[in-house]
């Protein structure tokens, strides 16, 4: 049954804000190595959340560009009609681009060693992409039918080139609330109704200088401007997006959590394709 939820339709009723998590969300989705090259065996990661109801997966597939829409991987559903992913052709499921499942079989694509053949020598410097298509779900209890409209869908391009600068994911060392340092993992006591400064604290090398060639042929050195979009279960935020080298935005806890504990994350995106994300565990007091 798992995989026949890459074929749910998607919940037409009406949304809560974006930044706020009140159910399952497939909130990022990245690679590494962030661009690879032809040979390279590429991973992925996604960060899904999921506060109301336990997760119960998600099932990963990839596929090239010109097998790709604008809505990811074209999947035959004849494939996996009958349910269970136990039960289809190991084969079969490779033919169809399956990379793997969470948890327990970590997605993973070697990227074939003549992906870029079809492309001009110089064309290879740009190169083309990948798309991967990622598909999570609730946890369901035996005897139950899921809810289709909990099922969360995302996909993600992947570029694949020869680049001389090739794009790196941005690495997070942590937060920082009203100026402290927070110890990696640690559950952080806030007032409610207060508002708090948070921080997300970058590597130093994680904003990139790139080559990039225009469209006259003539190539141009650029500096990356990442963006980060936060997110809550509750409260607001003064900005839910921020732009380089804006790295914080201001939270206001609710007045009256519904919930004594709760989470936040924070995305970082480089606008190249790398990303990466941090969660911060709070209680209120």
């Amino acid at each position: 049954m798992l995989l026949m939820l890459l074929f749910a339709g998607c919940d037409t009723e009406s949304m809560s804000q974006s930044w706020q998590i009140d159910r399952l969300r497939v909130l990022a989705v990245a690679a590494e190595p962030a661009e690879p090259r032809p040979g390279d065996v590429v991973t992925f990661d996604a960060l899904v959340v999921s506060p109301a109801e336990p997760l119960g997966g998600s099932a990963w597939f990839v596929c090239d560009a010109g097998s790709s829409t604008d809505f990811g991987c074209e999947i035959d559903s004849g494939l996996i009609a009958e349910g269970d992913i136990g039960t289809v052709d190991a084969e079969a499921l490779a033919a169809a681009g399956f990379i793997g499942f969470l948890p327990g079989l970590t997605p993973t694509w070697a990227v074939p060693a003549d992906y870029l053949d079809e492309l001009a020598e110089e064309e290879k410097l740009e190169g083309t992409f990948a798309m991967t298509y990622v598909t999570a779900f609730p946890e369901v209890a035996e005897g139950e039918q899921l809810d289709e409209d909990a099922v969360e869908i995302a996909f993600k391009r992947v570029p694949v080139s020869l680049a001389a600068t090739p794009n790196h994911n941005p690495v997070i060392l942590g937060w920082r609330v009203d100026g402290l340092d927070i110890a990696p993992g640690a559950l952080v006591d806030l007032d409610p109704g207060e508002p708090f400064t948070l921080e997300v604290v970058l590597a130093d090398d994680a904003v990139e200088t790139y080559s990039f060639r225009k469209s006259d042929g003539v190539d141009e050195t650029r500096e990356e401007e990442p963006y980060f979009s936060w997110y809550l279960q509750e409260g607001e935020f003064s900005q839910a997006n921020t732009l380089w080298p804006f790295t914080e935005t201001v939270y206001f806890a609710p007045a009256e959590p519904a919930l004594p504990e709760q989470s936040l994350w924070v995305v970082v995106r480089d606008r190249r394709g790398g990303m990466a994300w941090a969660s911060l565990a709070i209680r209120f007091i």
